[in-house]
């Protein structure tokens, strides 16, 4: 639970970010700070922000501190992964993928071990985690809406840390 102090700062980092929703045109810019105040604010390790673009999920940031991998955005390092899409071939939405799913239905998902989480496809986690030494675990996949409510992109943060070591679940707090 965040003490006074800890919610002062997120108060006041939200703040900055809402008056600059109202004032900046520069919205890599804005993204850049709402996924840094996310990662912030539950402690992740990890971060990507996917864009839509068309009917496909194209990296547009992505983060790791403890990899020390600083892509897209401002770090202005090309992010070389493949963009996922949104619908297979026949054109059936493509739910087996947790980022796609929160695009399509607009809903956050917390994933507790990716490793063990039934209903979604995390191989290319795996795949990735095998390539880097990482252990990706635990997930919160929030669609990025608009003014009018249209999903214009997903926000994941993986890996909440906290006070003590290791990797925790992120908490309901940290889905609000």
């Amino acid at each position: 639970m965040a003490n006074d102090h800890e919610i002062r700062i997120r108060l006041e980092t939200l703040n900055e970010i809402g008056q600059a929703l109202s004032s900046t045109r520069d919205f890599d810019s804005l993204m850049e700070r709402i996924v840094e105040a996310a990662r912030t604010f539950t402690q992740a390790d990890g971060v990507t922000f996917y864009r839509i673009r068309e009917n496909r999920l194209a990296f547009d940031l992505l983060r790791n501190l403890s990899l020390g991998l600083y892509k897209g955005g401002s770090a202005g390092e090309p992010i070389d992964l493949p963009e996922i899409p949104l619908h297979h071939a026949d054109g059936s939405p493509n739910h087996s993928l947790v980022v796609a799913h929160a695009a399509l239905t607009g809903n956050t998902v917390n994933v507790r071990d990716a490793y063990s989480e039934p209903g979604f496809d995390f191989s290319g986690t795996r795949a990735f985690d095998a390539r880097t030494g990482y252990r990706s675990q635990s997930f919160l996949t929030v669609p990025m809406k608009d003014h009018v409510g249209e999903v214009i992109g997903v926000l994941q943060l993986i890996n909440a840390g906290g006070p003590d070591p290791g990797v925790r679940v992120f908490t309901d707090a940290d889905q609000e």
